[in-house]
Order: structure tokens, then sequence, then C-alpha cells
């Protein structure tokens, strides 16, 4: 028997993860691109907001993975998938916001202005699905997506002494 609400919730973690890997890929190339223009076009502090974002997305991409386990321990907050949206959607605003110097095609090129508004657009729109299925499935939707959840009536007996 095919769960589908297994399959769209796993389906929406894959998405989320490969959005998240273009942020990181987007920030790294928008700061290697502008380094130059540093105190010009580009502030110290725009500089340093995408490594920021870069950090985030890899720590929004673990919590994905539930590696290590004490990711939740470390971020408690995110085992909310409502706050997990609203760090998405943020960090597609500050993508989608970056200021006109750095953010325009005679900048960037057509092709890397195109690579810059598409994740940032993929992870706010995915961080507004987050969002809506926090709000209104919360755990139980969690709880939908394990993998391997077959795997119970597998494991082992446990014995206590």
């Amino acid at each position: 028997m095919v769960n589908t609400s297994w399959i769209l919730l796993n389906t929406l973690r894959v998405l989320s993860i490969f959005s998240l890997m273009l942020v990181i890929a987007t920030c790294i190339i928008v700061n290697v691109k502008g380094f130059h223009g540093l105190g010009r076009s580009n502030t110290i502090f725009q500089f340093f907001v995408r490594c920021f974002i870069a950090i985030e997305a890899l720590i929004l991409i673990f919590t994905e993975l539930g590696w290590p386990k004490r990711i939740f321990a470390w971020f408690p907050m995110l085992d909310s998938w409502t706050f997990f949206g609203f760090l998405q959607i943020s960090m597609g605003s500050l993508i989608l916001g970056y200021d006109s110097g750095i953010n325009s095609q005679n900048f960037l090129g057509q092709s890397l202005f195109i690579f810059i508004v598409v994740p940032g657009w993929f992870v706010f729109i995915i961080g507004i699905i987050y969002m809506l299925c926090g709000t209104f499935g919360g755990k139980s939707l969690k709880n939908k997506r394990v993998i391997g959840r077959g795997s119970e009536k597998s494991s082992p007996p446990s014995y206590t002494v």
C-alpha cells in the first residue's frame, strides 16, 4: 500500500534540502563575485549577512536530515515546522532583497542574476509550505514523514534487567 502523505512530505524534504543547497551556492558565488566591490557597491555587512545565510542554510539542512541527533538540543526551536518555515521565508526574503548594487544584471550578468532569484523564490515558497504544514498539521504530519517507519516491528527485542 502506497502512503501518499509520506511520499509528499518526503518530497517536500528533498526539495527543501535541494533549495537550501542552492542558497549556499548562491551565497558563495555572490560573495566571491562581489568581494572586489567591498566598500563601493557591496558593504562588509552584506558580505557577512550572506555568510550568515549560508551557515543558517547548512544548519537547516542538518535539521532536515536529523543529523546529528543533538541538533534539536542545540536549537530546540527547529523542532517546529512553523519556525522552520519562518526561517526559510526570512532567508528567501533576504536573498531576494540583495541590494541593487550586487543584485543587478549589469554586475552579475543574466545567468548569475537568475541563479540568485530562482533559489530565493524556491526557498521562500517552500518556507510558506512548511509554515502551513506546521500550523495546520503540527506533530502529526512530522510523525507521518519519518523514514523507516515500518522498522519498529523488525527491531530486535529489548531486555531490561
